[in-house]
């Protein structure tokens, strides 16, 4: 097959979109396929195993990691030079909703998958600017993804979600991790030391996550206050850490920046138990690796979190933004050693049957009946769509504005976090 991934975010950044787009990557080379990504222009994409086209971008004031890519017309000819069998819009927002506009406004026809992995609609309520923002952007999101041929997700429980918001056509892209990587074996004294300050005898929580409102880390210090006992070790980073440490002095916390790779899992295997705040993740790429890492789980039951956490057999669920519970479920596991073990090895137990062979060939899947039941004439109505697009046009310079106002204040709030740059394929999440 021949793919074109019209990719909203890709390397350099890390996060767990990135993660899963350069594994399905790697895998469908492996199939023989042929890739074409499409995204924003990033400094440092260097070693990229896929040709890429880019487009001029600029950051988004309040994420500066997060680019905004302005796509013109080379996008047409682009498409129509590598003649995909198929378009993957991932994880499409203000430039693959333009991407998408452009090529039908072109008659650009070919069949199409849209995957949806960030709750848009949730996390800008975490922004007090843009939180009125959120009904307008789940009707946004429906309003394209209903354009599409199908719509994957990568959770049962947001498959659900998503149907039960008038999304159509949802199917589930599995949840996938690399065991091989992360592993219990990989706990390491040095490591051990290092996260706890030198105190490796006190009970290691860990959390690894983006500094980021959206994250939730802060409702974190409130609880780690009340486990005085214990060591909390913070692996990520972003535009919230300044703001974080602050709120978290005085407690027993530590703050490493961001890991990847080999060194990231030895972290995990190292810890007692993690820890997670986030309840906006559709999935929760942190979470599956703490659990092949042998770690028993404290998250809260929401978003797509509980498809993957089984309450009291391979982690403990707490009720979001319940401070007591959070702590009852850590006291617990870090009381009994027997159950904390227990909950550890079924977690790793589990995850080892979610590999991302599986999960790439449930793609391909998907791609291949996508393809013969547009060439069979099974297409998605055309409707007249003028207020979505509407939309879109006045969301990038509305942004733009935005961006060049931060820029002439000055303003530190604006500052991008440091960011690691992969050259290669094997990375690893920061939440």
């Amino acid at each position: 097959m021949r793919i074109a991934i019209i990719a909203e975010v890709f390397l350099p950044k890390v996060d767990g979109v990135v993660i899963r787009t350069m594994n399905l990557i790697r895998h469908l080379l492996e199939q023989g396929d042929e890739i074409l990504v499409i995204t924003p222009q990033a400094d440092g994409r260097a070693d990229c195993p896929v040709q890429v086209c880019e487009f001029r971008s600029f950051p988004f004031p309040a994420y500066p990691e997060y680019r905004i890519g302005l796509p013109d017309q080379r996008l047409v000819e682009a498409v129509k030079d590598f003649s995909p069998d198929i378009l993957h819009y991932l994880n499409p927002f203000a430039f693959g909703f333009r991407c998408c506009d452009i090529l039908t406004k072109s008659d650009v026809q070919l069949p199409t998958v849209f995957s949806f992995h960030t709750l848009y609609g949730e996390f800008v309520k975490r922004y007090p600017l843009m939180k009125p923002l959120s009904r307008m952007l789940w009707w946004l999101m429906r309003d394209y993804h209903n354009t599409a041929d199908l719509n994957l997700t990568v959770s049962a429980i947001m498959q659900h979600e998503l149907s039960a918001r008038g999304f159509e056509r949802v199917e589930l892209w599995p949840p996938a991790v690399d065991c091989a990587l992360f592993d219990p074996h990989r706990a390491n004294s040095e490591m051990r030391q290092r996260l706890s300050n030198g105190r490796s005898e006190r009970p290691l929580l860990l959390t690894v996550s983006r500094l980021a409102p959206e994250k939730n880390v802060a409702f974190l210090a409130d609880v780690i206050r009340q486990i005085p006992d214990a060591t909390l070790a913070v692996i990520g980073d972003g535009p919230d850490r300044p703001e974080l440490e602050r709120r978290f002095a005085g407690t027993n916390t530590n703050f490493f920046g961001y890991m990847k790779g080999q060194q990231l899992a030895t972290a995990y295997a190292s810890a007692d138990a993690f820890v997670y705040a986030s309840e906006t993740e559709t999935m929760g790429n942190v979470v599956l690796e703490a659990m092949a890492s042998g770690l028993a789980v404290v998250a809260p039951r929401a978003g797509g979190i509980p498809s993957l956490v089984a309450h009291e057999k391979t982690g403990l669920l707490y009720r979001p933004g319940d401070t007591q519970d959070a702590v009852s479920a850590i006291h617990r596991l870090l009381s009994t050693d027997e159950f904390r073990t227990q909950i550890g090895e079924t977690a790793r137990v589990t995850v080892e049957q979610w590999g991302w062979n599986r999960a790439v060939e449930r793609v391909r899947k998907h791609y291949h009946e996508t393809i013969e039941a547009f060439q069979r004439g099974q297409r998605v109505a055309a409707r007249s769509r003028l207020l979505g697009p509407s939309i879109v046009r006045a969301l990038v310079p509305a942004f733009r504005a935005v961006s060049f106002a931060s820029r002439q204040r000055g303003s530190q709030q604006m500052r991008p976090a440091t960011s690691p740059v992969s050259t290669g394929l094997h990375l690893t999440s920061q939440g």
